[in-house]
């Protein structure tokens, strides 16, 4: 099976921090397992190593990826740039947010994963919802 290429657009945080703690967790613990068995690997910005200007490999993931999975936890300016740009140019994307959080108006009308990561029931739901959006996505890429 081809290895293809799952950019996660999320709030990171500073290290140590609260946000960086949930994010390092729903990567590992949700986003992973769920598209890992489908053949994509899983890349966040802080995880590209190479050397070059930060927003210019961004944003090159976030057009050339395979697919791109959004969490929008806490409102997050530079995911909602990043957001915009995969939505305008209609490639496979997946929106997910923590349960409790408002979705703003302008995505609302996207249908959005929405799950404690404190909860294991919460979790696995998740996994298994993201697993059959992303499978939806690779049969009819133009939805």
């Amino acid at each position: 099976m081809n290895t293809k290429q799952c950019f996660v657009i999320a709030p990171i945080g500073e290290a140590g921090s609260d946000t960086r703690k949930r994010s390092d967790q729903v990567l590992s613990h949700v986003i992973t397992p769920a598209v890992s068995p489908l053949g994509y690997a899983v890349m966040r910005a802080d995880n590209i190593s190479e050397p070059g200007l930060i927003t210019s490999q961004v944003i090159q993931h976030v057009v050339d990826d395979a697919l791109v999975i959004a969490d929008l936890t806490d409102r997050n300016p530079n995911v909602f740039y990043e957001l915009a740009i995969r939505h305008s140019i209609r490639r496979p994307l997946v929106q997910i947010m923590r349960t409790g959080d408002a979705l703003p108006f302008d995505v609302a009308g996207m249908r959005t994963i929405l799950f404690d990561h404190r909860d294991l029931d919460s979790v696995a739901a998740a996994i298994t919802e993201i697993a059959k959006q992303v499978k939806h996505l690779e049969s009819k890429p133009q939805d």
